[in-house]
């Protein structure tokens, strides 16, 4: 049985709204910052509730934005590949990015990802620096779509290994899926769902509530019938 999170949002804060879902970036090697983008987006009515619901699949993604990437640029196209985290026994999946006629790509290749993450090889295919071609984490979406979640600008002849952990924030938002984002913004004013660590740890339910004041509470439970 494969293992999923759900995540219920309850609305309670007075008035109708707009939610958007992120989830925490991974750790990205070579010290790079990263970007993290909207995930999921949903307007829901004063008493309404929206539901997600996730698995542990992690997918390795490269994509192009239009201009130079910040928050409020929105990323509208790319490639995944459903990537197997190494453990300290088997390493993991490992992608040969290569651009083509100005479209970034991956392929698999042996697997030397160290454990906990996956990795991405760039070669010698970017105009420095670069400021077009991205690549980071994509999760699949409440429509079944794989959206990109995290990413960063790599360099020439990098490998990157991406570690990715179950974190996950709620915000009220009018922006849009697929749209960079402040992460300090994210993390000051929204709902931090954190399934990796601390309270959470251990856990596959978490119930957000906004209320009236527009604060959020989480409490997590050991499943949704608890």
């Amino acid at each position: 049985m494969s293992t999923t999170y759900t995540i219920d949002v309850e609305n309670h804060r007075g008035a109708n709204t707009n939610y958007a879902v992120f989830m925490e970036p991974p750790q990205f090697s070579g010290g790079q910052q990263p970007w993290m983008n909207v995930w999921y987006t949903s307007f829901v009515p004063l008493g309404g509730t929206f539901s997600i619901t996730t698995g542990i699949d992690f997918h390795a993604w490269v994509g192009s934005v239009p201009t130079r990437p910040a928050p409020g640029v929105v990323i509208t196209s790319g490639m995944n590949l459903l990537s197997r985290l190494g453990s300290p026994s088997t390493p993991g999946s490992t992608f040969d990015l290569q651009v083509i006629e100005s479209f970034p790509t991956i392929a698999e290749i042996t697997p030397t990802a160290t454990a906990g993450a996956y990795e991405i090889d760039s070669g010698a295919d970017f105009t420095v620096p670069n400021d077009t071609y991205l690549v980071g984490l994509a999760k699949v979406d409440h429509r079944g779509r794989v959206a990109p979640v995290a990413s960063v600008a790599p360099l020439n002849n990098m490998k990157i290994q991406i570690s990715p952990k179950m974190k996950f924030f709620v915000t009220e938002s009018q922006q849009v899926a697929g749209e960079i984002v402040d992460y300090g913004a994210v993390l000051r004013d929204g709902a931090t769902i954190d399934f990796s660590s601390g309270e959470g740890l251990g856990k596959f339910y978490a119930r957000v509530v906004q209320g009236t004041n527009g604060g959020f509470t989480v409490t997590y439970y050991d499943s949704f019938d608890d």
